[in-house]
């Protein structure tokens, strides 16, 4: 029962971070998701009987904001292998299933791009359908979108197949990624090329889609009608060639898997000057007779397997350490170091976490240290290297004092040591603060980056967060700034009366308070349910007594909400705000009073976040998993475990209509 439940954890924690990946807001990088689901592999492989519980899938469900579209056969993912033993027991495995004595097959090696997968569909030669990989059964129809992606011929003209589907990736060239992402402030850049090509490439505007540099490379098959189109891969790379398809120019053909893994270490060592990001290479049974014979598994063929590279990691120099000081007086130290690409980046920096970590590691200026960015990880010293470590390399001495002058101080309990000083007090916190405030997640105030905000603090036209909806009262000082006019400052000012109608729970996370982050606001927000029981709340004696009351608020949390309304600044300044605000109201209502609900599925008429905002509005507690305190699942199409979970468990399960009218 232990390995049972282990596997379905790890299972739903795979989904979870699947989910992210296709939808370009990974939390975890490559290593991490190859290690868990090395892990997830290895249980299943011990334990066989738990293969009734392995339904992880493949991609994710497609988006209820495009079309979708049925693949003619299905778009599979790549089963990993990480050094050549793996790769000869895939193989070996091959031979077993055709019952063949040894492994004599002609292989092709390619690079595995680190991009978006996409499926054209071409009828009678011509471009019919682009469909994204969605689940690998039915993905999303982005036709209009790659008319003019680089790579994508619209008309065969050297094709004998009536219907043919070809399967490729479409990324970003790392200068076009460089030049895409200047077009955009800090806080709106892409964290690397590959979700830049999906946030492109899945765009409701198409026209924005055709602005960027996307490429396309093609790198396999699904359907085609032809039998005779072509007989191994090496046919297909000439049928793409002929057909004004790209290539990646690094595909070779082999007949041994260790000269192959002598080509996948040159490629690897030189992978940083090739002009996209790549993450491994493809070895495939080249033969495709061979491979109609050995066909899938619901995964993956067996006729073919990714050869993942190892984490990255490089040798630089610590040029200085400086410190980064948080909104919450929380310091951070950070080397800067001598550039180095690392994975086709170009890193400059390093977080040290906090000041233990420096003098664990004994880092010093002017160290030569090693560092890792696997996936697109915040880079990291691993370690410095000793042997190239000078003399006169002083240790690094532990600051006592904030870049403000005051006190650093060091909570029981916590690694990390803060600034003395109140937020205002410290220029540092405060410029924290504000950009806190105007975040996506927070106020929503598009248009008013760090740049923008350091600009109005030097002017003296904002010092707090409600000078921001001061703003318009400097409307000529304003529009003489370099960069800057009518337009730019009329923007600017519908931005900001834009945030004016929000919830309480965005109003409750802009204030940036400790322990205070989206969850807890939430869970606040729906307490209390509209500003001015709010603000009677605050005000009265029994506002510990209400807040305790609040199932799922921790000590932490109460302590530093009662803190914060209880300094006389941030209690006018915050109701100053509240007071010019439209908060949308969540209604009373007896029948969602402290119940929570959960989606699970896809919804036809809505989304799941457009679901759960109308959720909220009626007071309901957004729940994360399946369990005995669930009140409501509502399901959709392609529910899982959680149906099944919520059905042994007898919650109140609904359907879509359901809901609808539930909360209607």
């Amino acid at each position: 029962m232990k390995t049972k439940d282990s596997l379905i954890k790890l299972r739903d924690k795979l989904k979870r971070y699947n989910r992210q990946y296709y939808n370009s807001n990974p939390t975890i990088n490559d290593s991490q998701y190859d290690d868990l689901k090395r892990e997830y592999d290895y249980l299943l492989s011990k334990n066989p009987e738990l293969k009734k519980f392995d339904n992880l899938g493949i991609g994710a469900t497609p988006s209820s904001k495009f079309e979708k579209f049925k693949h003619y056969e299905p778009m599979l993912s790549l089963s990993n292998s990480f050094n050549l033993s793996d790769s000869k027991d895939f193989f070996d495995k091959a031979s077993n299933y055709l019952k063949k004595q040894n492994s004599n097959y002609i292989f092709n090696v390619d690079c595995k791009i680190d991009g978006v997968s996409l499926s054209l569909v071409y009828k009678d030669n011509k471009l019919f359908k682009a469909i994204t990989r969605g689940d690998g059964i039915i993905g999303e129809d982005i036709t209009q979108n790659v008319t003019g992606i680089k790579g994508i011929p619209i008309i065969l003209k050297n094709c004998k197949s009536k219907l043919i589907e070809i399967r490729g990736e479409v990324f970003f060239k790392r200068k076009d990624f460089e030049k895409l992402n200047k077009q955009f402030e800090k806080k709106n850049q892409f964290s690397n090329p590959r979700n830049a090509a999906s946030g492109s490439l899945r765009q409701i505007n198409s026209k924005i889609t055709k602005d960027r540099p996307l490429r396309f490379i093609p790198h396999g098959y699904g359907k085609f009608s032809n039998e005779e189109e072509f007989f191994n891969f090496e046919d297909f790379l000439s049928f793409c060639k002929n057909n004004n398809f790209n290539k990646t120019g690094y595909a070779k053909k082999y007949s041994s898997l260790e000269d192959i893994y002598n080509y996948i270490s040159e490629i690897e060592k030189k992978r940083t000057s090739i002009d996209f990001d790549i993450d491994g290479m493809v070895i495939k049974i080249s033969d495709l007779n061979l491979q109609r014979m050995l066909g899938n598994t619901n995964k993956f063929p067996r006729w073919a397997i990714a050869a993942k590279f190892s984490s990255e990691e490089a040798l630089t120099q610590v040029e200085k350490i400086e410190l980064q000081i948080g909104r919450t007086g929380a310091i951070t130290p950070v080397a800067r170091l001598k550039p180095i690409n690392i994975g086709g980046v170009i890193v400059s920096n390093a977080t040290l976490h906090n000041f233990d970590e420096v003098i664990r590691k004994d880092i010093r200026i002017y160290d030569y240290v090693w560092v890792k960015r696997a996936g697109d990880v915040i880079p990291y010293i691993s370690k410095v290297d000793l042997n190239k470590r000078k003399k006169t390399n002083k240790k690094f001495d532990v600051p006592n004092k904030c870049l403000c002058g005051s006190k650093i101080i060091k909570i029981d309990g916590e690694a990390v040591q803060r600034c003395s000083a109140e937020k205002n007090a410290c220029k540092y916190q405060k410029l924290e603060d504000l950009k806190h405030f105007v975040s996506k997640k927070a106020m929503n105030i598009d248009g008013l980056g760090e740049k923008l905000i350091e600009k109005f603090i030097s002017l003296k036209l904002i010092s707090n967060k409600f000078d921001i909806y001061r703003l318009e009262n400097h409307k000529d000082k304003i529009i003489k700034l370099e960069g800057f006019g009518e337009k730019s400052f009329f923007n600017l000012i519908d931005s900001i009366n834009k945030s004016k109608i929000t919830s309480l729970s965005r109003y409750l996370y802009s204030l940036g308070l400790r322990y205070l982050g989206e969850n807890n606001s939430e869970l606040i927000s729906l307490y209390f349910k509209n500003k001015t029981r709010f603000k009677n709340f605050i005000l009265s004696k029994k506002l510990r007594e209400q807040l305790e009351n609040i199932d799922g608020l921790g000590e932490k949390a109460i302590n530093s909400f009662i803190t914060y309304f209880s300094n006389k600044s941030s209690l006018e300044e915050s109701f100053a705000i509240l007071d010019i605000i439209q908060i949308e109201e969540i209604e009373e209502n007896e029948t969602s009073l402290n119940k929570s609900i959960l989606f699970t599925g896809t919804l036809q008429k809505m989304s799941r976040d457009r679901a759960k905002e109308l959720a909220k509005k009626k007071g309901y507690k957004i729940a994360s998993n399946v369990s005995k305190n669930l009140d409501i699942l509502v399901f959709g199409e392609k529910s899982g475990s959680k149906l099944k979970k919520a059905k042994e468990l007898k919650i109140n399960i609904l359907n879509e209509k359901d809901f609808l009218n539930l909360i209607n």
